[in-house]
């Protein structure tokens, strides 16, 4: 486990969607969509069942998919782990947290750069 936390902080508002992974249009697909944004963000990752996530999402428990995937992510990157109750509020307050757009951003840097202690891969070197 690492002392960093997810990429954009974890403070309130933290998504920084403009210069995040996600971008924009990310955080309008998480705002308007959030069944896909979470299934796609998990399957991306390689995280658990990303259908599970949506079916979740599309039967109104958003909050616990989202905590969940929040938390998934958090273990897989080896970032601090932040306490379910964390989680938790974050979730449910995603409208002023933008915790949503933060887990989406986190599964696409783990999908692009690994965990965050990952040993880096060699290459091979040419003549």
């Amino acid at each position: 486990m690492s002392e960093q936390t997810f990429a954009h902080g974890d403070g309130v508002c933290g998504c920084n969607c403009t210069d995040g992974d996600i971008g924009c249009g990310g955080c309008l697909c998480v705002t308007c969509c959030p069944c896909f944004a979470l299934c796609n963000a998990a399957n991306e990752a390689k995280l658990n069942n990303g259908t599970l996530y949506c079916v979740m999402t599309a039967c109104g428990f958003g909050c616990c998919a989202l905590m969940i995937l929040g938390q998934d992510v958090e273990e897989k990157r080896g970032l601090k782990e932040h306490s379910g109750c964390w989680h938790c509020m974050h979730s449910c307050f995603d409208g002023c947290t933008c915790h949503a757009c933060r887990v989406v951003n986190e599964c696409k840097v783990y999908a692009k750069d690994g965990a965050v202690n990952a040993a880096p891969t060699g290459t091979e070197m040419t003549r």
